[in-house]
């Protein structure tokens, strides 16, 4: 399942099992920022109302983020930092919440799951249904790198 927020600014948010992808498209230029899930320390909404609401993403060791309602904080700040996306309508707002809930909710897979995985995989290299690129990315992910 991939949720995907399209916010302000030419910020997007790309939510995949394991990882947060911020990407942001400015004119010609391309920033594109991936987050582990397991490197989020907490995820910030807030609703819009009279300002744009916005998501921000906490990483451990990281600076803190101001939510306060102030001219230099919350949706100001949101819409300059690097870990955050602003949105201005309540579906964006309710996307928001389903990428905060799976990022909450979100567990390591299990040591053996893990060694099953990537055992499949090797499987799939062997019969030549994975290039070793294919399969190089694959383990990656599974690995969780």
């Amino acid at each position: 399942m991939t949720l995907v927020l399209h916010g302000g600014h030419g910020k997007s948010i790309f939510v995949t099992r394991d990882s947060i992808r911020l990407v942001q498209e400015h004119q010609a230029e391309r920033h594109d920022k991936g987050l582990p899930i397991r490197h989020i320390a907490a995820v910030d909404v807030k609703k819009p109302g009279a300002f744009d609401g916005y998501i921000h993403f906490s990483i451990a060791g990281g600076r803190p983020h101001e939510s306060a309602f102030t001219l230099t904080g919350g949706a100001f700040d949101a819409a300059r930092d690097d870990n955050a996306v602003t949105f201005s309508t309540l579906e964006d707002y309710d996307t928001a919440l389903k990428i905060k809930l799976l990022v909450e909710s979100w567990q390591p897979p299990a040591a053996g799951a893990v060694a099953d995985e990537i055992a499949k995989l090797q499987a799939l290299l062997d019969a030549g249904t994975l290039t070793a690129d294919e399969f190089a990315a694959a383990k990656r992910r599974t690995l969780g790198a």
